[in-house]
């Protein structure tokens, strides 16, 4: 284990958002005065390139309160087994479109069968509350495999795909808001 607190936030396939949902989440968990580090194993380095430009400097040194893991959008993938298997919580991160869901399905047994003990739920990325996918995002947690959702959905806003290269100071307040919500909602996973 890496940090007091292993997170690895999982895709089947790519374009769901992972990357800039682990970008956001490493945001607001640093606003939540945690110290967090990003193992970024997916193979296009989003978060990696992210942090040279809105981070600015090396990693804290010593062993850090979180790590987040970025993984492939790929459950053969080792990168990926290697992070579930060593996480406390997983997050299947979809969007609700019911193809992502079913993809989100099988992500989430994945999880499950490679670390049982591991804390494993589903987010869901890009909604737009005002849409017939964005009111049903809940009820999609049947088709994932009856995993519950996080709790918190995160919005289709522009401004999160500037925070891949400006971190914390492309976020309005809204979004702020919301991105705080998601940090506490992984963060009350553990308690």
């Amino acid at each position: 284990m890496y940090g007091e607190m292993n997170i690895a936030l999982i895709a089947k396939k790519g374009g769901v958002g992972k990357s800039t949902l682990t970008l956001l989440l490493y945001e607001a968990l640093r606003q939540a005065g945690k110290s967090v580090q990003i193992r970024d194993w997916d193979v296009q380095g989003t978060s990696t390139k992210a942090l040279e430009l809105f981070a600015k400097g090396p990693a804290p040194d010593g062993t850090p309160e979180i790590v987040l893991y970025d993984t492939p959008p790929n459950l053969e993938h080792t990168a990926t087994a290697v992070a579930v298997r060593d996480a406390d919580i997983s997050l299947v991160v979809t969007t609700p479109s019911p193809a992502d869901v079913w993809e989100a399905g099988e992500a989430v047994q994945f999880a499950q069968s490679r670390h049982p003990e591991a804390i494993v739920r589903v987010v869901y990325n890009k909604v737009r509350k005002t849409t017939i996918l964005g009111r049903l995002a809940e009820q999609s947690s049947i088709q994932s495999g009856g995993t519950p959702s996080l709790g918190v959905r995160i919005s289709s806003r522009e401004c999160y795909q500037h925070a891949i290269a400006q971190g914390w100071a492309a976020l309005d307040g809204a979004a702020r808001e919301e991105v705080l919500q998601f940090g506490l909602g992984v963060l009350s996973l553990r308690t």
